[in-house]
């Protein structure tokens, strides 16, 4: 509650999140990272992040299915051994293409067994692990937000250390990572558009 009426102040100029190193998916992903991520991941991905050192990227949505419900996601995370294996198709992966763009966080399936809330988890993947292929970047309406856009996304045989988990499996959707990202964040993303539509007004009646 804190920092929704600042989202809503930085919306009125294009550049304010970007600056005070508080844009999207970065914003979200830092507390992801700092809220259920290991010491060990929060000191090689969190103290990056906030000193404006790298970007990051967050893979949710996927084309086949309503994303914005996430217990529709189909991707799958597979424990074999100590390694997770990643399979499925990503788009509007928001901050992909930027080229300091070095971790993103990818939301899967773990258990397809459990309830429908418990089935999903998020682990951290470093954008240059073998199976990941951007197959191209999207526009968001008609326009190209390259190089910080959307990425259509493929994840074939994704492996990473089961170190790199951000969510304890099994825990309550709403105890878990992506409800603050879906549900925070997103808000946080209408502010900033409320703050620029503000600015429209204030400049048509001043």
């Amino acid at each position: 509650m804190e920092y929704a009426p600042i989202s809503e102040v930085l919306g009125k100029v294009s550049f304010g999140s970007e600056v005070l190193n508080c844009s999207a998916p970065d914003t979200g992903n830092m507390e992801v990272l700092e809220r259920y991520a290991s010491e060990e991941n929060k000191e090689r991905w969190l103290k990056p992040l906030l000193a404006g050192e790298i970007r990051s990227a967050f893979a949710m949505t996927e084309p086949a299915v309503a994303s914005s419900d996430a217990t529709n996601i189909q991707s799958s995370i597979t424990r074999e051994g100590d390694e997770y294996v990643i399979n499925g198709r990503k788009w509007w992966t928001s901050g992909i293409l930027d080229k300091r763009c070095k971790i993103l966080i990818f939301m899967g399936k773990t258990d397809t067994s459990a309830a429908k809330h418990k089935q999903q988890s998020m682990v951290l993947v470093p954008v240059d692990t073998p199976g990941i292929t951007v197959n191209r970047a999207l526009t968001v309406f008609g326009y190209d937000h390259a190089p910080h856009g959307h990425g259509d996304v493929t994840f074939e045989n994704v492996r990473v250390p089961v170190a790199q988990y951000v969510a304890r499996r099994g825990a309550r959707f709403r105890d878990r990572p992506g409800a603050a990202w879906t549900g925070a964040y997103s808000s946080l993303h209408a502010l900033r558009r409320s703050g620029r539509a503000g600015l429209g007004i204030d400049e048509d009646t001043g």
